[in-house]
């Protein structure tokens, strides 16, 4: 009897340990608002630790987020990875808890706006994306996949005279010269009629004579007076990355993305990082039909380029 009782135990304890992995184990995500309501809570203990720093606080802070996790929002669940800057802080310092208190707030502002976000319309989103490739050629033209092939052709006749006078019985500084002028007259030959070499160089832009700086200021301004937020809202972001560029924290091309934007910024000019992070995402959303265009978004827009400036 005592046998059969010990070995009951053993089963229940081996299925009490295994059954975790299979149903308990696991936590399911969580909904956009209680992740939203986790970093206002980790937020409020990282602003109340600053005025005593210890690390048990620290780990407070951390243990209120509870990353990593999934976090259930209209266009579906987004897992949340655990936070580098956060796991980074030791908490010894002020210092430490200003900065999880910025940090904190930022992703906050981000989330809130994730969870008044829409789902995603496919149709308009395709839209969206159709109009911010208009005028922007995705592949090289005809003209320029022969450019290129010529261009392939002469780097491999150079690699063949180059085989060839290796094997010729006289010094090869004197063929290699000959070789090398024959060559460069051919090549000058060729850019002269067909320009650049490299289809890419030409896609980023004519001569500097023939393009003119675009005023996005007044951009914004005649779309706002024809009631066409959308266009304000893209105005405004080529004014933010036209700032940025000025700043050379990112190159000056207006197809960079809202993302790339936000990496420049973390790294090179983090002061305005969060008006920038709160900018970028309202670009996104209205020009990917997940949120509608508001003068408030034109706004953020707007002081999130003044910020630059100021930085």
């Amino acid at each position: 009897m005592r046998d059969r009782l010990l070995r009951a135990a053993a089963v229940a304890c081996a299925a009490l340990l295994a059954f975790p992995a299979t149903g308990w184990g696991a936590p399911g995500p969580i909904d956009g608002n209680d992740f939203v309501a986790r970093l206002d809570s980790a937020r409020r203990l990282a602003e109340a630790g600053a005025a005593q720093p210890a690390p048990p606080k620290m780990q407070a802070v951390r243990e209120a987020l509870g990353l990593p996790l999934d976090v259930d929002l209209a266009g579906g669940t987004v897992p949340v990875p655990a936070d580098g800057l956060l796991d980074g802080l030791r908490g010894t310092t002020t210092e430490d808890f200003r900065n999880a208190d910025d940090h904190l707030a930022a992703m906050e502002d981000d989330a809130r706006a994730a969870v008044r976000a829409k789902a995603p319309d496919a149709p308009r989103m395709a839209a969206a994306l159709q109009g911010a490739l208009r005028g922007i050629r995705t592949e090289p033209s005809w003209f320029e996949r022969v450019r290129h092939d010529i261009w392939v052709s002469i780097v491999s006749l150079w690699q063949r005279i180059g085989r060839a006078v290796n094997r010729v019985p006289l010094p090869h500084g004197l063929l290699a010269i000959a070789a090398a002028g024959v060559l460069a007259t051919v090549v000058a030959i060729l850019l002269r009629r067909l320009g650049y070499v490299v289809p890419e160089r030409r896609a980023g832009g004519g001569p500097p004579g023939r393009q003119g700086k675009t005023d996005w200021d007044r951009l914004a301004r005649e779309a706002m007076a024809r009631g066409d937020l959308a266009g304000a809202v893209r105005a405004r972001y080529g004014a933010l990355l036209a700032a940025l560029a000025g700043r050379g924290i990112v190159p000056d091309t207006p197809s960079l993305t809202a993302g790339e934007c936000r990496r420049a910024v973390a790294g090179g000019l983090p002061g305005a990082y969060p008006a920038v992070a709160k900018a970028t995402t309202i670009f996104e959303s209205v020009m990917y039909g997940r949120a509608e265009a508001t003068a408030g978004g034109v706004d953020t827009l707007a002081a999130a380029e003044r910020s630059v400036k100021a930085a």
